[in-house]
């Protein structure tokens, strides 16, 4: 499976603290976003991506199952908010 950031979002970002504002232009919604999220819209941001891709992307080696489970967990949260594709 492969994911990339949606082609149609617009995207500005702000750093919070430790949090940081997403604002999609495209859809006028501002998602708030902790650690791991922001790295993951910037692994995305490189292109399409398979799961392997994106865990190297995030500099994470030798990935365990409960890796993988929380990449998709947080993929599928990103996707549900209209900020990733699934592909």
């Amino acid at each position: 499976m492969r994911w990339r950031l949606d082609a149609r979002s617009n995207l500005k970002r702000v750093e919070l603290d430790a949090l940081t504002a997403i604002y999609d232009r495209r859809s006028g919604m501002t998602h708030l976003l902790a650690d791991p999220m922001p790295d993951l819209i910037d692994a995305l941001a490189e292109g399409e991506a398979d799961e392997a891709m994106i865990l190297d992307r995030l500099g994470i080696e030798a990935a365990g199952e409960a890796d993988r489970a929380g990449l998709r967990d947080r993929l599928a949260e990103l996707e549900a908010v209209g900020l990733a594709v699934r592909l």
